[in-house]
């Protein structure tokens, strides 16, 4: 399966972004949100405002793995978890992302793994941007689909504006972000052991 990781401005870009790909209405497109502590408040009101049609459509989309904890029908962001992604650290996820967290840990919510971010489609070089884009409360949708999709994918996430890591990255060094020392930190994390 491929996979496409962009970074919006906010909860309300990506969920708009979401719902592009949801209309598609292809059960082999799996979207999932990564983000701060904020987007469990953003789920909070985002989950009690879907009406029954937006829960089934989007409960399909987000696999058995996520229904059976949330006990069904509750929607993309029911099944809401934690993942730690080395280098990282931990990140609020939903969708095929907080699935496979419950996966990795046998059943729980809370406590997943998934591998590197190059799993996601986000580049080493990239991953210093990315991870202080999470600290700042942006918000990421990572799409998973057949390869053959891609063109459908990337031309129905091009209808939303994401922020590109190279906006980012500008934008955050102005602010007196340093790349090299975050780059350095991130190192530092990788060699460093996973509390036991």
């Amino acid at each position: 399966m491929a996979v496409i990781t962009r970074v919006y401005e906010d909860f309300t870009a990506a969920a708009r972004a979401r719902s592009a790909l949801q209309a598609l209405n292809n059960p082999r497109i799996e979207v999932g949100m990564l983000g701060d502590e904020r987007l469990r408040s953003h789920y909070d009101t985002y989950d009690s405002t879907m009406d029954a049609t937006d829960a089934e459509t989007s409960g399909a989309a987000t696999g058995a793995g996520v229904g059976a904890v949330a006990g069904g029908g509750a929607g993309l962001l029911a099944g809401l978890g934690m993942i730690a992604i080395p280098g990282i650290g931990p990140l609020v996820a939903a969708g095929w992302l907080a699935a496979t967290a419950v996966g990795a840990v046998g059943g729980a919510v809370v406590g997943g793994t998934i591998g590197a971010l190059t799993d996601l489609g986000i580049s080493d070089e990239d991953a210093p941007v990315f991870d202080e884009a999470m600290r700042r409360g942006n918000v990421a949708l990572t799409v998973r689909f057949p390869e053959e999709l891609r063109p459908t994918v990337t031309a129905t996430l091009d209808q939303v504006a994401s922020v590109g890591f190279g906006d980012l990255r500008s934008r955050f060094e102005s602010d007196g972000w340093r790349y090299d020392d975050a780059l350095t930190e991130r190192q530092a994390r990788l060699r460093t052991p996973p509390p036991m």
